[in-house]
């Protein structure tokens, strides 16, 4: 088993505590550490000691260690992809890297750490059993945020790439069916990537998974939107406040509250 506590047993809880009580944020409250079965290396992942002052409430990616938003899966996308589960231990550790790299202060050096940390998570999450589509897609989104942050305009030119290629993959799709001849752009979309050398395989899944999940995503908010917005209606009419509805992808008004309190 990779993941492993400090004294080198085999990890078999994660001690978080969800701070504020209400917030989306949990601090790590044992340290454990992770083996990379591919280099050997062992990665240590700190704990955030009890009476530690948490980060501004409006911050919303704190780069402090030991603290963690476990898998950072937007709300709204939790029944494809939960926030929590198998995948919680790589979550916490990647975080964990994450603000090593943001640290660092150089651009190609972060994203050259981040280059094998999203490497390490890939294999962590398929140590932890979690299926192979779903490692990969995971792994794809962090490295997608990774060059954002650090790639500079080729990191954008890479993501907007992605985009266009999914939107052109799905237009040739439907196009297909009284057009055959469309089909004949899929191949392109592929021939595209590959200038990016190793980061092709990024642009190739990135460009796959957005064509594949873009029609499920509009299937899944069509039934969530509406639901939220009953929600919200109540809430007003309730005397509460509508946007505790989207609640715990943004932090509440009672998280200020309470952070201010400590």
């Amino acid at each position: 088993m990779p993941f492993r506590t400090d004294d080198g047993r085999p990890l078999d809880e994660l001690l978080l505590a969800q701070r504020p009580a209400d917030g989306y944020r949990f601090h790590v409250r044992a340290p454990f550490a992770y083996e990379d079965p591919v280099t050997g290396r062992r990665y240590r992942i700190s704990a955030r000691p009890p009476g530690a002052p948490d980060p501004a409430p409006d911050e919303r990616e704190p780069r402090i260690h030991g603290i963690t938003d476990l898998a950072s899966v937007p709300m709204w996308l939790w029944s494809f992809i939960a926030s929590y589960g198998r995948q919680s231990a790589p979550a916490v550790l990647h975080d964990e890297r994450s603000v090593d790299a943001a640290r660092l202060g150089d651009p190609r050096a972060a994203r050259a750490q981040r280059l094998e940390d999203d490497r390490v998570f890939r294999t962590a999450l398929r140590e932890q059993r979690v299926p192979v589509l779903r490692s990969w897609l995971m792994w794809a989104w962090v490295s997608a945020d990774r060059e954002r942050e650090f790639g500079g305009p080729a990191g954008a030119l890479l993501v907007v790439q992605a985009v266009l290629g999914a939107i052109l993959v799905l237009a040739a799709s439907v196009a297909a069916f009284w057009q055959p001849w469309w089909l004949l752009s899929l191949p392109v979309v592929t021939l595209a990537a590959l200038p990016w050398r190793s980061l092709a395989p990024l642009v190739l899944m990135l460009t796959g998974s957005l064509a594949v999940l873009a029609p499920l995503l509009l299937v899944h908010l069509a039934a969530l939107v509406p639901f939220r917005l009953v929600e919200a209606v109540v809430e007003v009419f309730a005397g509460g406040d509508p946007r505790d509805v989207v609640r715990p992808t943004l932090a509440p008004r009672s998280t200020a509250r309470t952070s201010d309190d400590d």
